[in-house]
């Protein structure tokens, strides 16, 4: 967990940690990138997995798929924050963006929040599903099954990964909210960074 925390603090910067002199303004291509993958791939996730709940449970093969897509996608993002926070630790510091103390340390707060969840939410997610008796698929590849049907548990690690997902919209608003404030209030080019 300690790593985890100083892999997420080294994402957005604690003047605390002794890490290597920033080099730059902007983040590098590979941190853009990564960054807007997962953001079109989560927001598609979400819409994924509150439209999918609604489908009939009689729909067969139709709910089965569209589960089985929704899972396989949250697996590929939980990998891709383990890959994120490991390019955090590799990459070429960036200049931290002047703000005053409340707002760093919201900022700072925001983004090691959702990192957590963003760890959360697939983990729960395939905990949950291990756990219902129903073969896991990634991509149509069909997984171990690692433990037996258990019910008390997959109705835990299902409310884990509602709430996980809940807090993470709301956490993802409170970014997108910060976001426009930079742009629009303060129009001082944050989001240059990112481009």
């Amino acid at each position: 967990m300690r790593t985890l925390l100083r892999c997420m603090t080294q994402v957005h910067g604690d003047a605390e940690m002794k890490v290597p002199a920033p080099v730059s303004h902007r983040y590098d291509r590979f941190s853009v990138g990564l960054h807007w993958l997962m953001a079109v791939m989560l927001l598609a996730q979400l819409v994924l997995g509150i439209w999918m709940t609604g489908l009939p449970k009689d729909a067969g093969g139709v709910r089965a798929a569209w589960f089985n897509l929704h899972k396989s996608i949250g697996m590929l993002l939980g990998m891709l924050v383990l890959v994120r926070l490991a390019w955090a630790v590799l990459r070429p510091r960036v200049i931290e963006f002047p703000l005053p103390r409340t707002q760093h340390a919201l900022a700072i707060a925001n983004h090691r929040l959702l990192y957590l969840l963003m760890l959360m939410a697939p983990v729960s997610g395939f905990l949950g599903s291990m756990y219902s008796g129903y073969p896991i698929r990634f991509f149509g590849m069909k997984l171990p099954q690692l433990a037996e049907r258990w019910d008390s548990a997959k109705a835990f690690f299902s409310i884990m990964h509602e709430v996980s997902v809940y807090a993470m919209l709301v956490l993802i608003a409170a970014h997108v909210l910060a976001f426009a404030y930079h742009q629009v209030v303060l129009k001082d080019g944050l989001i240059r960074r990112m481009r």
